[in-house]
Protein backbone atom coordinates (compact mmCIF):
# COMPACT_ATOMS: atom_id res chain seq x y z
CA UNK A 1 0.00 0.00 0.00
CA UNK A 2 1.56 3.19 -0.89
CA UNK A 3 2.42 5.87 1.74
CA UNK A 4 -0.53 8.26 -0.14
CA UNK A 5 -3.11 5.46 0.35
CA UNK A 6 -2.48 5.13 4.44
CA UNK A 7 -2.24 8.69 4.96
CA UNK A 8 -5.65 9.03 3.30
CA UNK A 9 -6.38 6.24 5.86
CA UNK A 10 -5.48 8.22 8.78
CA UNK A 11 -7.33 11.24 7.39
CA UNK A 12 -10.48 8.89 7.33
CA UNK A 13 -9.96 7.21 11.09
CA UNK A 14 -9.35 10.72 12.06
CA UNK A 15 -12.54 11.94 10.59
CA UNK A 16 -13.98 9.40 12.85
CA UNK A 17 -12.70 9.80 15.96
CA UNK A 18 -14.00 13.64 15.63
CA UNK A 19 -17.35 12.44 14.25
CA UNK A 20 -17.69 9.40 16.96
CA UNK A 21 -17.15 12.02 19.82
CA UNK A 22 -18.91 14.64 18.69
CA UNK A 23 -21.99 12.38 18.45
CA UNK A 24 -21.33 10.89 21.29
CA UNK A 25 -21.11 14.13 23.63
CA UNK A 26 -23.50 16.20 22.05
CA UNK A 27 -25.97 13.24 22.73
CA UNK A 28 -25.61 13.24 26.12
CA UNK A 29 -25.22 16.94 26.38
CA UNK A 30 -29.85 16.37 25.81
CA UNK A 31 -29.90 13.82 28.21
CA UNK A 32 -30.26 14.86 32.17
CA UNK A 33 -28.03 11.73 33.22
CA UNK A 34 -24.66 10.27 32.08
CA UNK A 35 -24.28 6.57 31.81
CA UNK A 36 -21.18 6.25 33.42
CA UNK A 37 -21.65 4.78 36.87
CA UNK A 38 -19.06 7.04 38.43
CA UNK A 39 -20.29 9.70 36.66
CA UNK A 40 -23.13 9.76 38.55
CA UNK A 41 -21.01 9.58 42.10
CA UNK A 42 -18.66 12.72 40.70
CA UNK A 43 -22.15 15.02 40.06
CA UNK A 44 -23.54 13.81 43.74
CA UNK A 45 -20.23 14.86 45.13
CA UNK A 46 -19.96 18.07 43.74
CA UNK A 47 -24.17 18.87 44.49
CA UNK A 48 -23.56 17.25 47.83
CA UNK A 49 -20.59 19.66 48.06
CA UNK A 50 -22.04 22.79 47.13
CA UNK A 51 -25.47 22.02 49.64
CA UNK A 52 -23.81 21.19 52.76
CA UNK A 53 -20.36 22.51 52.23
CA UNK A 54 -18.30 19.41 53.29
CA UNK A 55 -16.65 17.09 50.43
CA UNK A 56 -15.08 14.66 52.47
CA UNK A 57 -18.08 13.92 55.05
CA UNK A 58 -17.14 11.03 57.15
CA UNK A 59 -19.04 8.20 57.43
CA UNK A 60 -18.67 8.17 61.11
CA UNK A 61 -19.92 11.03 62.47
CA UNK A 62 -21.67 13.04 59.94
CA UNK A 63 -23.49 9.70 59.13
CA UNK A 64 -23.37 9.77 55.21
CA UNK A 65 -23.42 6.45 53.24
CA UNK A 66 -20.31 8.52 50.41
CA UNK A 67 -17.11 8.15 50.44
CA UNK A 68 -15.01 10.80 47.84
CA UNK A 69 -12.06 7.90 46.87
CA UNK A 70 -10.35 10.34 44.90
CA UNK A 71 -8.61 13.69 44.97
CA UNK A 72 -10.78 17.29 44.71
CA UNK A 73 -8.99 18.55 41.43
CA UNK A 74 -11.63 17.85 39.09
CA UNK A 75 -14.28 18.90 41.06
CA UNK A 76 -12.47 21.82 42.03
CA UNK A 77 -12.55 23.21 38.38
CA UNK A 78 -16.16 21.45 37.87
CA UNK A 79 -17.10 23.74 40.97
CA UNK A 80 -15.55 26.78 39.77
CA UNK A 81 -17.90 26.58 36.52
CA UNK A 82 -21.15 25.57 38.63
CA UNK A 83 -20.31 28.69 40.92
CA UNK A 84 -20.19 30.47 37.19
CA UNK A 85 -24.23 29.80 37.25
CA UNK A 86 -23.58 26.28 35.08
CA UNK A 87 -25.67 23.46 35.91
CA UNK A 88 -23.44 21.15 38.06
CA UNK A 89 -23.50 18.08 35.51
CA UNK A 90 -22.82 20.19 32.20
CA UNK A 91 -20.11 22.14 34.32
CA UNK A 92 -18.56 18.95 35.06
CA UNK A 93 -18.94 17.45 31.50
CA UNK A 94 -17.21 21.04 29.83
CA UNK A 95 -14.54 20.32 32.49
CA UNK A 96 -14.14 16.32 31.16
CA UNK A 97 -14.01 18.11 27.75
CA UNK A 98 -11.55 20.74 28.30
CA UNK A 99 -9.42 18.12 29.41
CA UNK A 100 -10.27 15.62 26.16
CA UNK A 101 -8.75 18.40 24.00
CA UNK A 102 -5.37 19.29 26.23
CA UNK A 103 -4.85 15.40 25.50
CA UNK A 104 -5.19 15.36 21.79
CA UNK A 105 -3.19 18.68 21.74
CA UNK A 106 -0.37 16.94 23.66
CA UNK A 107 -0.79 13.31 21.81
CA UNK A 108 -0.38 15.36 18.83
CA UNK A 109 2.05 18.17 19.69
CA UNK A 110 5.03 15.15 20.96
CA UNK A 111 4.49 12.96 18.29
CA UNK A 112 5.50 15.77 15.88
CA UNK A 113 7.92 16.81 17.99
CA UNK A 114 9.07 13.45 17.95
CA UNK A 115 9.95 13.75 13.65
CA UNK A 116 6.87 12.81 12.40
CA UNK A 117 5.09 15.13 10.36
CA UNK A 118 1.47 16.26 10.23
CA UNK A 119 -0.40 13.58 8.48
CA UNK A 120 1.08 10.74 10.35
CA UNK A 121 0.20 12.83 13.36
CA UNK A 122 -3.23 13.07 12.11
CA UNK A 123 -3.27 9.73 11.81
CA UNK A 124 -1.92 8.83 15.19
CA UNK A 125 -4.81 10.31 16.96
CA UNK A 126 -7.12 8.89 14.78
CA UNK A 127 -6.35 5.75 16.22
CA UNK A 128 -7.44 6.42 19.59
CA UNK A 129 -11.44 6.57 17.76
CA UNK A 130 -11.02 2.95 18.36
CA UNK A 131 -10.19 3.39 21.39
CA UNK A 132 -13.32 2.62 24.03
CA UNK A 133 -11.60 3.74 26.58
CA UNK A 134 -10.82 7.25 25.10
CA UNK A 135 -14.11 7.33 23.55
CA UNK A 136 -16.14 6.71 26.32
CA UNK A 137 -14.48 8.68 28.83
CA UNK A 138 -15.57 11.78 26.52
CA UNK A 139 -18.95 13.66 27.06
CA UNK A 140 -19.31 12.72 30.54
CA UNK A 141 -18.64 13.78 33.82
CA UNK A 142 -15.27 11.90 34.57
CA UNK A 143 -11.41 12.63 35.97
CA UNK A 144 -9.48 10.07 33.86
CA UNK A 145 -8.70 12.61 31.47
CA UNK A 146 -6.83 15.09 33.20
CA UNK A 147 -5.27 12.22 35.54
CA UNK A 148 -3.43 11.09 31.91
CA UNK A 149 -3.32 14.35 30.62
CA UNK A 150 -0.49 15.34 33.57
CA UNK A 151 1.38 12.14 32.74
CA UNK A 152 1.43 12.52 28.40
CA UNK A 153 2.40 16.10 29.31
CA UNK A 154 5.03 15.26 31.76
CA UNK A 155 6.51 12.57 29.90
CA UNK A 156 6.81 14.61 26.74
CA UNK A 157 8.60 17.37 28.22
CA UNK A 158 10.82 14.61 29.63
CA UNK A 159 11.21 13.55 26.29
CA UNK A 160 11.97 16.55 24.50
CA UNK A 161 12.87 19.69 26.95
CA UNK A 162 16.40 20.61 26.57
CA UNK A 163 16.27 22.59 30.07
CA UNK A 164 15.86 21.95 33.60
CA UNK A 165 13.14 24.43 33.54
CA UNK A 166 10.80 21.75 31.53
CA UNK A 167 11.49 19.25 33.27
CA UNK A 168 10.79 21.29 36.24
CA UNK A 169 7.29 21.42 35.09
CA UNK A 170 7.11 17.56 34.13
CA UNK A 171 7.73 17.13 38.05
CA UNK A 172 4.80 19.61 38.51
CA UNK A 173 2.25 17.90 36.07
CA UNK A 174 3.18 14.79 37.05
CA UNK A 175 2.10 15.89 40.64
CA UNK A 176 -0.95 17.54 38.91
CA UNK A 177 -2.25 14.08 37.52
CA UNK A 178 -2.26 12.53 41.08
CA UNK A 179 -4.48 15.39 42.45
CA UNK A 180 -6.35 14.08 39.64
CA UNK A 181 -6.19 10.62 40.35
CA UNK A 182 -4.14 9.42 42.82
CA UNK A 183 -3.40 6.05 41.20
CA UNK A 184 -0.98 8.29 38.69
CA UNK A 185 1.59 7.74 41.44
CA UNK A 186 2.78 4.23 40.21
CA UNK A 187 3.34 5.97 36.23
CA UNK A 188 5.02 8.74 37.81
CA UNK A 189 7.38 6.24 39.20
CA UNK A 190 8.15 4.73 35.41
CA UNK A 191 9.39 8.70 34.95
CA UNK A 192 11.70 8.64 37.35
CA UNK A 193 13.51 5.51 36.86
CA UNK A 194 13.43 6.74 32.94
CA UNK A 195 15.02 10.29 33.94
CA UNK A 196 17.34 8.91 36.63
CA UNK A 197 18.31 5.70 33.94
CA UNK A 198 18.80 8.17 30.74
CA UNK A 199 18.78 11.77 31.97
CA UNK A 200 20.41 11.43 35.35
CA UNK A 201 21.40 15.28 35.23
CA UNK A 202 17.64 16.04 34.71
CA UNK A 203 16.22 13.74 37.68
CA UNK A 204 17.04 16.46 40.14
CA UNK A 205 14.52 19.34 38.67
CA UNK A 206 12.13 17.09 37.98
CA UNK A 207 11.99 15.67 41.79
CA UNK A 208 11.92 19.52 43.04
CA UNK A 209 8.80 19.75 40.91
CA UNK A 210 7.08 16.99 42.05
CA UNK A 211 7.53 17.05 45.52
CA UNK A 212 7.19 21.11 45.45
CA UNK A 213 3.75 20.73 43.68
CA UNK A 214 2.73 17.68 45.99
CA UNK A 215 3.61 18.88 49.33
CA UNK A 216 2.01 22.25 48.49
CA UNK A 217 -0.71 20.17 47.29
CA UNK A 218 -1.30 17.76 50.36
CA UNK A 219 -0.51 21.05 52.56
CA UNK A 220 -3.83 22.86 50.82
CA UNK A 221 -5.74 19.74 50.96
CA UNK A 222 -5.44 19.40 54.36
CA UNK A 223 -5.98 22.83 55.24
CA UNK A 224 -9.36 23.13 53.54
CA UNK A 225 -10.79 19.58 55.09
CA UNK A 226 -8.62 18.56 57.91
CA UNK A 227 -7.30 14.86 57.62
CA UNK A 228 -11.02 13.33 56.10
CA UNK A 229 -9.52 13.28 52.92
CA UNK A 230 -7.12 11.36 53.55
CA UNK A 231 -8.87 8.34 54.96
CA UNK A 232 -11.12 8.80 52.01
CA UNK A 233 -8.35 8.78 49.27
CA UNK A 234 -5.68 6.30 51.15
CA UNK A 235 -7.53 3.56 53.62
CA UNK A 236 -10.74 3.81 52.01
CA UNK A 237 -9.86 3.38 48.23
CA UNK A 238 -7.75 -0.44 48.31
CA UNK A 239 -10.49 -2.58 47.71
CA UNK A 240 -11.48 -6.70 46.57
CA UNK A 241 -10.19 -7.90 43.92
CA UNK A 242 -11.02 -10.60 41.49
CA UNK A 243 -8.98 -12.76 38.88
CA UNK A 244 -12.15 -13.28 36.97
CA UNK A 245 -12.88 -9.28 36.63
CA UNK A 246 -9.19 -8.80 35.56
CA UNK A 247 -9.61 -11.67 33.01
CA UNK A 248 -13.15 -9.54 31.85
CA UNK A 249 -11.24 -6.55 31.55
CA UNK A 250 -8.56 -7.57 29.30
CA UNK A 251 -10.72 -9.25 27.13
CA UNK A 252 -12.98 -5.95 26.75
CA UNK A 253 -10.39 -4.01 26.52
CA UNK A 254 -7.38 -5.75 25.66
CA UNK A 255 -8.59 -7.97 23.28
CA UNK A 256 -9.81 -6.09 20.85
CA UNK A 257 -6.47 -4.42 20.59
CA UNK A 258 -4.08 -7.46 20.97
CA UNK A 259 -2.52 -6.77 16.74
CA UNK A 260 -1.80 -2.92 17.84
CA UNK A 261 -0.07 -4.37 20.89
CA UNK A 262 1.74 -6.92 19.26
CA UNK A 263 3.32 -4.07 16.52
CA UNK A 264 4.16 -1.90 19.23
CA UNK A 265 6.10 -4.71 21.05
CA UNK A 266 7.43 -5.48 17.38
CA UNK A 267 8.14 -2.01 16.17
CA UNK A 268 10.86 -1.71 19.25
CA UNK A 269 12.06 -5.54 19.87
CA UNK A 270 12.76 -5.97 16.26
CA UNK A 271 14.15 -2.18 15.70
CA UNK A 272 16.88 -0.48 16.38
CA UNK A 273 18.76 -1.39 19.71
CA UNK A 274 17.94 2.49 21.10
CA UNK A 275 14.81 1.86 20.78
CA UNK A 276 14.25 0.55 24.20
CA UNK A 277 15.12 3.58 25.73
CA UNK A 278 12.42 5.38 23.83
CA UNK A 279 10.35 7.24 26.44
CA UNK A 280 7.09 6.06 24.64
CA UNK A 281 8.24 2.45 25.35
CA UNK A 282 9.09 2.82 28.80
CA UNK A 283 5.39 4.56 29.32
CA UNK A 284 4.01 1.69 27.06
CA UNK A 285 5.32 -0.99 29.18
CA UNK A 286 4.79 1.12 32.84
CA UNK A 287 0.91 1.14 31.68
CA UNK A 288 0.60 -2.69 30.31
CA UNK A 289 1.93 -3.63 33.36
CA UNK A 290 -0.07 -1.37 35.82
CA UNK A 291 -3.53 -2.22 33.80
CA UNK A 292 -3.21 -5.71 36.00
CA UNK A 293 -4.55 -3.14 38.65
CA UNK A 294 -7.64 -3.89 36.94
CA UNK A 295 -8.30 -7.34 38.73
CA UNK A 296 -9.53 -4.61 41.27
CA UNK A 297 -13.21 -5.31 41.82
CA UNK A 298 -15.36 -2.55 40.05
CA UNK A 299 -12.79 -1.46 37.70
CA UNK A 300 -13.46 -0.27 34.12
CA UNK A 301 -12.64 0.96 30.37
CA UNK A 302 -10.52 3.60 32.05
CA UNK A 303 -7.69 1.57 34.15
CA UNK A 304 -6.31 1.02 30.16
CA UNK A 305 -7.06 4.90 29.20
CA UNK A 306 -2.78 4.94 29.46
CA UNK A 307 -2.24 2.14 27.79
CA UNK A 308 -3.85 3.33 24.61
CA UNK A 309 -2.52 6.12 24.30
CA UNK A 310 1.10 5.11 24.65
CA UNK A 311 0.37 2.47 22.17
CA UNK A 312 -0.68 5.27 19.20
CA UNK A 313 2.09 6.75 20.17
CA UNK A 314 3.83 3.98 19.50
CA UNK A 315 2.08 2.42 16.31
CA UNK A 316 0.86 5.40 14.62
CA UNK A 317 4.19 6.67 13.23
CA UNK A 318 4.63 3.23 11.84
CA UNK A 319 1.22 2.65 10.41
CA UNK A 320 0.76 5.78 8.97
CA UNK A 321 4.14 6.72 8.14
CA UNK A 322 4.12 3.91 5.55
CA UNK A 323 6.96 1.69 7.83
CA UNK A 324 9.17 5.09 8.69
CA UNK A 325 8.88 8.05 9.95
CA UNK A 326 9.56 11.07 9.34
CA UNK A 327 12.86 11.82 8.22
CA UNK A 328 13.97 14.17 11.02
CA UNK A 329 12.80 11.42 13.73
CA UNK A 330 15.72 10.64 15.68
CA UNK A 331 17.76 7.59 15.13
CA UNK A 332 15.86 5.63 18.51
CA UNK A 333 12.97 5.98 16.67
CA UNK A 334 10.58 2.68 15.82
CA UNK A 335 10.30 1.37 12.81
CA UNK A 336 9.77 -2.28 10.90
CA UNK A 337 10.85 -3.71 7.85
CA UNK A 338 9.34 -2.40 4.88
CA UNK A 339 8.51 -5.56 3.76
CA UNK A 340 6.81 -7.15 6.61
CA UNK A 341 5.03 -3.70 7.55
CA UNK A 342 3.82 -3.36 3.94
CA UNK A 343 1.84 -7.10 3.85
CA UNK A 344 0.74 -6.18 7.84
CA UNK A 345 -0.48 -2.84 6.88
CA UNK A 346 -4.07 -3.79 5.08
CA UNK A 347 -4.84 -6.22 6.91
CA UNK A 348 -4.30 -4.40 10.32
CA UNK A 349 -6.09 -0.89 9.25
CA UNK A 350 -8.79 -3.63 7.67
CA UNK A 351 -9.50 -5.71 10.17
CA UNK A 352 -8.18 -4.01 13.47
CA UNK A 353 -9.01 -0.50 13.51
CA UNK A 354 -12.41 -1.15 11.59
CA UNK A 355 -13.53 -3.62 13.94
CA UNK A 356 -12.21 -1.75 16.56
CA UNK A 357 -14.42 1.54 15.21
CA UNK A 358 -17.15 -0.40 14.94
CA UNK A 359 -16.92 -1.92 18.59
CA UNK A 360 -16.96 1.52 19.62
CA UNK A 361 -19.67 2.32 18.10
CA UNK A 362 -21.74 -0.26 19.48
CA UNK A 363 -20.77 0.69 22.76
CA UNK A 364 -21.85 4.33 22.50
CA UNK A 365 -25.08 3.03 20.76
CA UNK A 366 -25.79 0.68 23.49
CA UNK A 367 -25.52 2.81 26.43
CA UNK A 368 -27.08 5.82 24.63
CA UNK A 369 -29.98 3.86 23.84
CA UNK A 370 -30.56 3.05 27.76
CA UNK A 371 -29.78 6.72 28.27
CA UNK A 372 -32.63 7.55 26.33
CA UNK A 373 -35.17 5.11 27.65
CA UNK A 374 -34.15 6.30 31.11
CA UNK A 375 -34.85 9.76 30.24
CA UNK A 376 -38.19 9.13 28.58
CA UNK A 377 -39.42 7.03 32.04
CA UNK A 378 -38.06 9.91 33.94
CA UNK A 379 -40.85 11.10 35.56
CA UNK A 380 -42.62 7.98 35.87
CA UNK A 381 -39.57 6.98 37.70
CA UNK A 382 -38.99 10.57 39.92
CA UNK A 383 -42.36 9.42 41.37
CA UNK A 384 -41.11 6.43 43.40
CA UNK A 385 -39.13 8.56 45.11
CA UNK A 386 -40.44 10.75 48.26
CA UNK A 387 -40.69 14.46 47.27
CA UNK A 388 -37.92 15.50 49.77
CA UNK A 389 -34.77 13.45 51.16
CA UNK A 390 -32.12 11.15 49.42
CA UNK A 391 -32.85 8.26 47.80
CA UNK A 392 -31.92 4.65 47.68
CA UNK A 393 -30.66 4.25 44.17
CA UNK A 394 -28.04 1.98 42.64
CA UNK A 395 -26.62 4.69 40.58
CA UNK A 396 -25.99 8.06 41.86
CA UNK A 397 -26.41 10.05 38.34
CA UNK A 398 -30.40 8.75 38.47
CA UNK A 399 -31.25 10.39 42.13
CA UNK A 400 -29.70 13.45 40.75
CA UNK A 401 -31.57 13.75 37.94
CA UNK A 402 -34.75 13.46 39.99
CA UNK A 403 -33.71 16.46 42.35
CA UNK A 404 -32.76 14.15 45.09
CA UNK A 405 -29.08 13.25 46.79
CA UNK A 406 -28.34 9.79 46.90
CA UNK A 407 -28.67 8.53 50.12
CA UNK A 408 -25.31 6.15 49.67
CA UNK A 409 -22.61 5.04 47.14
CA UNK A 410 -23.51 1.20 47.03
CA UNK A 411 -19.83 -0.16 45.64
CA UNK A 412 -17.55 1.80 47.85
CA UNK A 413 -19.99 1.11 50.64
CA UNK A 414 -20.17 -2.19 50.52
CA UNK A 415 -16.38 -3.08 50.01
CA UNK A 416 -15.89 -1.06 53.18
CA UNK A 417 -18.25 -3.69 54.95
CA UNK A 418 -16.24 -6.18 53.79
CA UNK A 419 -13.25 -4.89 54.85
CA UNK A 420 -14.33 -4.31 58.46
CA UNK A 421 -14.53 -0.52 57.91
CA UNK A 422 -18.51 0.21 57.89
CA UNK A 423 -20.72 -2.15 60.21
CA UNK A 424 -23.45 -2.32 57.44
CA UNK A 425 -25.98 -4.09 60.34
CA UNK A 426 -27.82 -1.16 60.70
CA UNK A 427 -28.84 -0.21 57.17
CA UNK A 428 -29.54 -3.77 56.57
CA UNK A 429 -32.01 -4.23 59.20
CA UNK A 430 -33.84 -0.58 58.32
CA UNK A 431 -33.83 -1.47 54.31
CA UNK A 432 -35.41 -5.26 55.63
CA UNK A 433 -38.10 -3.34 57.75
CA UNK A 434 -39.42 -0.83 54.83
CA UNK A 435 -37.78 2.08 56.60
CA UNK A 436 -36.83 3.71 53.19
CA UNK A 437 -39.65 3.06 51.62
CA UNK A 438 -38.44 2.55 48.01
CA UNK A 439 -34.93 1.39 46.16
CA UNK A 440 -33.87 1.86 42.52
CA UNK A 441 -31.52 -1.00 41.16
CA UNK A 442 -30.19 -2.01 37.88
CA UNK A 443 -31.39 -5.96 38.22
CA UNK A 444 -34.53 -8.42 38.39
CA UNK A 445 -34.28 -8.54 42.20
CA UNK A 446 -36.49 -12.39 41.32
CA UNK A 447 -33.18 -13.43 39.24
CA UNK A 448 -29.76 -14.88 40.28
CA UNK A 449 -27.54 -11.98 41.11
CA UNK A 450 -24.63 -11.76 38.97
CA UNK A 451 -21.65 -9.25 37.46
CA UNK A 452 -21.09 -5.92 39.20
CA UNK A 453 -24.03 -5.85 41.37
CA UNK A 454 -22.77 -8.48 43.83
CA UNK A 455 -20.06 -6.23 44.17
CA UNK A 456 -21.90 -3.37 44.86
CA UNK A 457 -24.73 -4.86 47.46
CA UNK A 458 -24.53 -7.04 50.72
CA UNK A 459 -25.83 -10.23 50.89
CA UNK A 460 -28.88 -9.43 53.21
CA UNK A 461 -29.37 -6.10 50.81
CA UNK A 462 -30.11 -8.53 48.28
CA UNK A 463 -31.92 -10.75 50.19
CA UNK A 464 -34.39 -7.90 51.20
CA UNK A 465 -34.24 -6.82 46.96
CA UNK A 466 -35.59 -9.91 46.45
CA UNK A 467 -38.19 -10.10 49.65
CA UNK A 468 -39.83 -6.75 48.58
CA UNK A 469 -43.62 -6.94 48.29
CA UNK A 470 -43.79 -4.48 45.00
CA UNK A 471 -41.67 -4.51 42.23
CA UNK A 472 -41.68 -2.78 39.01
CA UNK A 473 -39.63 -2.81 35.82
CA UNK A 474 -38.65 0.30 33.68
CA UNK A 475 -36.85 0.89 30.59
CA UNK A 476 -33.51 0.56 30.27
CA UNK A 477 -32.95 -1.89 32.64
CA UNK A 478 -33.76 -0.86 36.27
CA UNK A 479 -36.37 -1.90 38.69
CA UNK A 480 -38.16 -0.20 41.61
CA UNK A 481 -39.04 -2.27 44.58
CA UNK A 482 -40.91 -0.91 47.31
CA UNK A 483 -42.22 -1.69 50.87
Amino acid sequence: MTRSWVQLAGRVQFAWLVAVCLVWSISLAFHPLDPGYTAGELLDHLQGWMETGKLYPSIESDGTLRVLNYPPMVLVLARFLAVLGIPPLLAGRLVNGIGVMLVLGVIGWWTQARGSDTAVSIGTLGLLGASVPFVYGTGQFRIEMWAVLGTVMAWALVDRGKTGRAVFWAGILLAMSCFAKQTQVVPSLVVFVWTWKYRPTALRSVLVGYLGAGISGFAAITFMWGLEPWRHIVMYTTGTYSMMNLGWQFLSHVGPWVPLFALAAYSVLRGRPGARSDPVWWYWCGALAWSFSAARSGSASAYFLDLHLATVMLVGPVLFGAGRLHPGADQAALKVPKTRCRRLLPWILAVQVVGADMGVATVAWINLSRVSDLSGELTSICSEFPRSGPALVEEAGIARACGHPALLHPFIMTSLSRRGLWNATDFETALSAGEFGTALIDFDPKQPVTGVHLDRWTGPVLNAFRAAPTQTAYPGGVWAVSW
